[in-house]
């Protein structure tokens, strides 16, 4: 069933990607557009033999939809095996709530750091095809390492016969067994994020016209992929580890990562690879050291900075020099030192003298940071979706239609279905028309698109805090208020869960602003050397808002502790959520101000002209590629 529903799901976007693929084509289909497209890209990208990338048979969306296949199968399976795993950890491993709690808080802090792991190995020497290859097949051995100790009995301890007695916990040898294979799946899935996100944007001519808005609508589309996958789990893996077997739950989820990876391998010879520049780690810390050991010296002349001129240099693209981070523009002062060491070694040291373009390169990466720290705010208002939305709903009216009653976990669906639909809408209608009237590309730019979502976060937390007064005053007038010493959930108010859906939908529809806005702008404001590392930046804001959330918390109940608690333990109605919620909305409001001031103060990066198409060289032929004699370099 999870794979029939699966495989509908891939054939509409699959659909979907095409449609948009030929509509954008045609908008711009004019003879003036279609006599200046080249036969070959125009970024220097290479096919998968090396070769120019030729644009009628690699890249586009004949390869970016394989890429966005891949990654709802993966989430199928990523959120299959995470969703539930607390449920897992404490009926069938035996372990305690506060022992489950914080296995799965560890095992997610190596999940956020995985993608500066993957990020790195892609843009380093490893590329980014390789790094998704390996990372993908470590990911399904992972989780198939884990199905095994759902089914194998030796691998788990033995079913309880009741919940009276205390249960046999769980071996050495069985925990072990289970958290290698949860930490290998979930540091894999972290780590191939990055690259595989990239190398799919990688498909569109940076340099064309038209695949630059096929590249936008890519961005949406693999925000899409994610959100399916989450909903998809969460309606049919979770459910078939509950009602049927947890064993068959999780054996499903190790084969929806392999057909993940089969979609993502199957489409190799129609992808384009970038050639690799090096150590991404090694570039920025020779910028560093470069500009430190010259701290001291005065930068004169911007124009005599060091810019590399010999042939190899020409067939990379270049950055124009920026006056932002000046004490970074010693790295590339000539020096008679530097000179010294050309004569005496035959070549420069780049941690002494780097180029322009690599200082640049460093520039774009700091440039980018005031925009990622005023997106924590929001991840952090993001974060209340997971945690205290649900307690809230919890302490609501959860039937419906008679006696069915919501989960009040489920509730989150609603910002999934926004997303699934907004996307489609925000694609195919909202940018069309925006494109008419102000003439951009992608209808308005990254930054006005991220602003539109941190003033909707605004308002979701005004009418988070409004409902949850209502909320509070129907506790009142139902005298609901005492605490209950010998009940730890929070006693229900006669007031239907279905008043949170506002909410909800405020958050979702705010994703398709911010977080899709701040991914495409992390690719598009990045050099080709560092896109990884700058996905792996962006990824990185929902750990940092939940831990953010977590301080918040934290500090609020310690300061409110003496006139009662505003998030209570044990009984909601006795606290001040929405005055929690208030505070969230003052501080978004504050954080939308300093993103308004960070991107009045942004300076985007600017690639020098070439006047002759930026076409890769020919590539060597086979007997040069055995013998050694061949360095294209592509990026795989």
């Amino acid at each position: 069933m999870c794979s029939r529903i699966s495989g509908v799901i891939i054939a509409v976007m699959m659909c979907i990607a095409e449609k948009t693929d030929n509509s954008q084509k045609n908008e711009d289909v004019n003879p003036a557009n279609t006599s200046k497209r080249t036969e070959y890209t125009l970024d220097g990208t290479l096919d998968w033999n090396g070769r120019p990338a030729h644009r009628s048979t690699t890249g586009g969306w004949k390869a970016a939809k394989y890429i966005i296949a891949e990654q709802v199968f993966v989430n199928l399976s990523y959120f299959g095996l995470c969703k539930n795993l607390v449920m897992y950890l404490t009926t069938v491993m035996h372990q305690g709530n506060a022992d489950a709690s914080n296995f799965i808080t560890n095992w997610l802090g190596a999940v956020f750091i995985a993608p500066f792991l993957g990020a790195f190995m892609a843009d380093s020497n490893c590329g980014r095809y390789w790094t998704t290859f390996v990372f993908s097949a470590l990911f399904g051995i992972g989780v198939l390492l884990v199905a095994i100790s759902t089914y194998v009995p030796s691998l788990r301890p033995p079913q309880c016969p009741s919940r009276d007695v205390k249960c046999e916990s769980a071996t050495a040898v069985q925990s072990t067994f289970l958290t290698i294979g949860l930490y290998v799946a979930g540091i894999a899935n972290g780590a191939l994020t990055p690259p595989v996100t990239v190398l799919g944007a990688d498909q569109f001519d940076d340099d064309d016209p038209i695949e630059k808005k096929e590249r936008s609508s890519y961005f949406n589309w693999i925000y899409q992929a994610i959100t399916i996958g989450a909903m998809g789990a969460a309606v049919a893996i979770v459910t078939i580890q509950e009602d049927l077997s947890w064993g068959l739950g999780m054996t499903i989820s190790a084969g929806l990562a392999f057909i993940g990876m089969f979609f993502f391998v199957f489409a190799s010879k129609l992808y384009r690879f970038h050639k690799l520049e090096g150590n991404a780690v090694m570039r920025i810390a020779q910028v560093m050291v470069a500009a430190t050991r010259k701290i001291f010296l005065p930068v004169t002349d911007v124009n005599k900075l060091y810019e590399e001129t010999d042939p190899e240099s020409t067939k990379r693209r270049k950055i124009c020099h920026t006056d932002d981070y000046k004490i970074l523009d010693k790295a590339a002062l000539w020096t008679p030192e530097d000179e010294m060491d050309v004569h005496s070694g035959g070549k420069i040291n780049h941690w002494s003298l780097c180029c322009v373009t690599q200082v640049e390169e460093v520039k774009s990466v700091l440039r980018l940071l005031p925009i990622f720290c005023t997106t924590i705010i929001y991840a952090t208002v993001y974060m209340q979706m997971t945690t205290i939305f649900v307690v809230q709903g919890a302490g609501m009216d959860t039937r419906m239609f008679g006696s069915f009653k919501i989960p009040s976990a489920s509730l989150s669906v609603v910002e999934q279905i926004t997303i699934v639909i907004g996307v489609v809408m925000y694609d195919k209608w909202l940018v069309p028309v925006l494109r008419r009237y102000t003439g951009h590309p992608k209808g308005f730019t990254d930054l006005k698109r991220m602003g539109v979502g941190l003033f909707l976060s605004i308002l979701s937390m005004v009418v988070s805090a409004l409902v949850e007064a209502k909320r509070l005053q129907a506790a009142r007038d139902s005298n609901l208020l005492q605490t209950h010493l010998h009940d730890d959930t929070t006693t229900p108010v006669p007031l239907s869960i279905l008043w949170l859906i506002p909410q909800y939908f405020l958050i979702g529809f705010s994703e398709i602003f911010v977080f899709i806005g701040l991914l495409e702008m992390f690719y598009d404001q990045c050099p080709e050397s560092l896109r990884s590392v700058s996905n792996a930046i962006q990824l990185f804001t929902n750990a940092a808002g939940s831990y953010l959330s977590t301080v918040l918390v934290t500090l609020v109940n310690k300061f409110t502790r003496s006139d009662g608690e505003w998030i209570p333990n044990d009984n909601l109605n006795t606290g001040h959520v929405d005055r929690f919620y208030w505070l969230l909305a003052v501080l978004s409001l504050i954080n939308f101000v300093l993103f308004v001031l960070c991107a009045m103060r942004y300076k985007p990066l600017e690639m020098e002209h070439y006047d002759t198409p930026f076409v890769a060289d020919e590539p060597c032929d086979d007997d040069q590629r055995a013998y050694g004699e061949c360095h294209d370099g592509r990026d795989k």
